[in-house]
């Protein structure tokens, strides 16, 4: 498909379904490339002008801010997993050769 052109029999020839899905794929794809882009000028701006931003991204008053509490039970609970996570984790030595 790379190196065809638009008017190429293939894609003339093709079934339906499967030119919509590459369609909407390709649409897709578009969209996230945009949607970096937008993120992008955020970030930029955000430097130059915070409450701008904010203001276009719709944050401030609505910004969830969570408390020490909630931080501290989110934080134990990330620190339970990995240590579950090594303890279930076989421990993997090299080997190491004498050399005589």
């Amino acid at each position: 498909m790379f190196g065809k052109m638009p008017d190429d029999p293939f894609f003339e020839n093709m079934d339906p379904v499967q030119r919509a899905w590459m369609f909407f794929s390709w649409a897709e794809d578009y969209g996230d490339d945009f949607k970096l882009l937008e993120n992008q000028g955020y970030l930029i701006g955000s430097f130059i002008n915070p409450e701008a931003v904010k203001k276009i991204l719709g944050t401030g008053a609505e910004k969830h801010m969570s408390t020490d509490e909630e931080f501290e039970k989110t934080s134990q609970a990330v620190f339970d997993n990995l240590k579950k996570e090594e303890q279930q984790k076989p421990s993997r030595r090299k080997k190491h050769r004498k050399i005589q």
